[in-house]
C-alpha cells in the first residue's frame, strides 16, 4: 500500500476496507474488543455499472459484510461482530444528520485527490457528490465556503453530473451515493434559484433524464432492515433519525 501511494495511487482506488477488516480482526482479537463497528451506507451497495454485480465500493457493501462475518465467525472467533453503523441509512439520512453539527463544517473530508493535503479538491465525483447531498440541508454560500467554490457553476464537472445522476451508462469509480439520492437532490436544486441561475451545470440536464417523482422526503423516511447491528446499536441509530 505505501509502495502504491509513492507511485500516485489513491486509498480509495484500493480495497482499502478490505484491509482495515483484516487489521481490525487482529486488533479486536489481541485487546479483546468483540464489536467492530463501521460506516458504510446502505447507498454503497450500488453497483458502479448499472445491470451488473460490478462495484467499486464491494468492500464497503452488506454482501462483502455478510462474507467478511462467515471467514471470522468460521475461521477466527465465532463471537466477533464486524458490522456497519449506518449500514440502515442512506447518503440522504447521513448528509441530513450531518448538517447539524455546523463545527465541523471546515474539518471533514470527503476527497481522496485532496486527501494528501487535507483540502477539497473541487474537481472530483466526490467533491461534487458530497456538495449535491449537502445542498438541501446547507444553504449555497456555506456550501460554496467549504468547497472553496461553487462546484454548480464548473462546466468541466458536467460530465460528472452526468456519470452521478444515472445519464451515462457508469457511474464514476468512486465511492459515491445511489443515482436516486443523486436525482432527488438534483430535483430539489432545480426549485431552488440560488443554485439554478448563472451558468449551473444542472442547465445541462434535461428534464426526461431525471425522475421528477423522486424526492427527499421519501428518502429521509427510509431504514434499511438488512444490517448486521445489534439490537443495542439499532435503538441509538432509530433514535438519532427520529429525532
Amino acid at each position: 500500500m505505501l509502495e502504491l501511494n509513492e507511485k500516485g495511487f489513491l486509498n480509495g482506488h484500493t480495497p482499502f476496507s478490505a484491509l482495515l477488516a483484516f487489521v481490525n480482526v487482529l486488533l479486536s482479537c489481541v485487546n479483546g474488543v468483540g464489536n467492530i463497528a463501521l460506516s458504510n451506507e446502505n447507498s454503497a451497495n450500488e453497483s458502479t455499472v448499472p445491470g451488473t454485480k460490478i462495484n467499486h465500493q464491494y468492500s464497503k457493501s452488506f454482501e462483502f459484510e455478510n462474507d467478511f462475518n462467515y471467514y471470522i465467525h468460521n475461521y477466527v472467533h465465532p463471537e466477533l461482530k464486524y458490522f456497519s453503523f449506518l449500514r440502515p441509512l442512506n447518503e440522504m439520512q447521513i448528509a441530513f444528520l450531518f448538517s447539524k453539527y455546523h463545527w465541523h463544517f471546515e474539518s471533514f473530508r470527503s476527497c481522496n485527490v485532496g486527501s494528501k493535503n487535507d483540502e477539497w479538491c473541487g474537481s472530483c465525483p466526490k467533491c461534487l457528490f458530497t456538495y449535491l447531498i449537502l445542498s438541501p440541508f446547507i444553504k449555497k454560500k456555506t456550501l460554496d465556503n467549504i468547497f472553496k467554490k461553487d462546484l454548480l457553476n464548473d462546466q468541466d464537472l458536467t460530465g460528472i453530473l452526468l456519470e452521478l445522476s444515472g445519464v451515462s451508462e457508469v457511474k464514476p469509480f468512486e465511492c459515491v451515493g445511489t443515482i436516486k439520492e443523486v436525482q432527488s437532490a438534483v430535483n430539489n436544486l432545480k426549485s431552488n434559484e440560488s443554485y439554478t441561475l448563472g451558468k449551473s451545470i444542472l442547465l445541462n440536464l434535461n428534464d426526461n433524464q431525471i425522475d421528477k417523482n423522486i424526492g427527499i422526503k421519501e428518502l429521509l423516511s427510509e431504514f434499511n432492515n438488512h444490517n448486521n447491528l445489534p439490537e443495542s446499536f439499532l435503538r441509538i441509530i432509530k433514535k438519532a433519525i427520529d429525532d
